[in-house]
């Protein structure tokens, strides 16, 4: 005896709710994997962030040791034009001191350009910091929900497998593999509801013939133009008990 049209429809809808959930399962860890992904530019952000900081550190303590270092010779030069006692060594001396003094002044401008470089790069390592850590805790926090609801969601997907296969009993074994056929090849869409006298499959018209077979439940009816297995729109099933009665 052929399958009924509730059952049919009762297997077409195990197919799809177990498609539902293999694409939940699917998506979870692309969902994972494409945040992972945000992270990680976040951390290569803020690795940048971290080494432009630290260049500005080495160069503000570059321009203070050079800074020392005209500082020093400054001093020295104070010194000997103490001891000098010719004038064009004094003069010489004097014009040493204020080029020195020169340098020194555009190196003070350096070291304050490298402080305030400093201040806004240590401010945005911080901000990027922040930023990083709140969203390294929502991606572990995601990646732990997902993780539980898939060992549920694998759990549910076993037991519509396990109803599907009771399910197809109902189909004749002579039917049987070309039912397969078509499941390998539309997967959950293998089956379709005729209404109104279209297969919603692919939107064609059925046959008189196919029309009338489903009707009369007599045998399981194939759509001649998708192949897909058809059954009876309920509203369709429920108008023609009404009109038999």
């Amino acid at each position: 005896m052929p399958a009924t049209a509730d059952q049919l429809r009762d297997l077409h809808q195990l197919h799809q709710r177990a498609r539902a959930l293999r694409d939940r399962l699917t998506s979870g860890p692309k969902t994972v994997a494409a945040r992972q992904a945000a992270l990680q530019m976040r951390q290569n952000e803020l690795d940048q962030a971290t080494k432009e900081l630290q260049e500005a550190k080495l160069q503000l303590k570059k321009h203070e040791h050079v800074l020392q270092g005209i500082e020093s010779k400054i001093d020295d030069h104070k010194v000997k034009l103490n001891q000098v006692k010719k004038n064009d060594e004094y003069k010489a001396i004097q014009n040493q001191i204020a080029h020195e003094t020169v340098s020194k002044g555009k190196l003070e401008e350096d070291v304050l350009h490298a402080l305030d470089a400093i201040e806004t790069k240590s401010a945005r390592v911080a901000q990027l910091q922040a930023d990083f850590k709140r969203f390294s805790e929502e991606v572990a926090t995601l990646k732990r929900q997902i993780e539980e609801l898939s060992v549920s969601q694998s759990s549910q997907l076993r037991e519509l497998e396990t109803a599907i296969i009771q399910s197809e009993t109902a189909i004749p074994e002579d039917y049987r593999d070309r039912y397969r056929r078509i499941v390998a090849r539309y997967g959950a869409d293998a089956l379709a509801p005729c209404e109104e006298g279209s297969c919603l499959g692919c939107y064609t018209a059925v046959t008189p013939q196919t029309m009338n077979d489903l009707l009369n439940g007599n045998l399981l009816s194939f759509c001649l133009s998708c192949g897909r297995l058809l059954y009876l729109a309920e509203h369709d099933e429920v108008a023609t008990r009404r009109t038999s009665s």
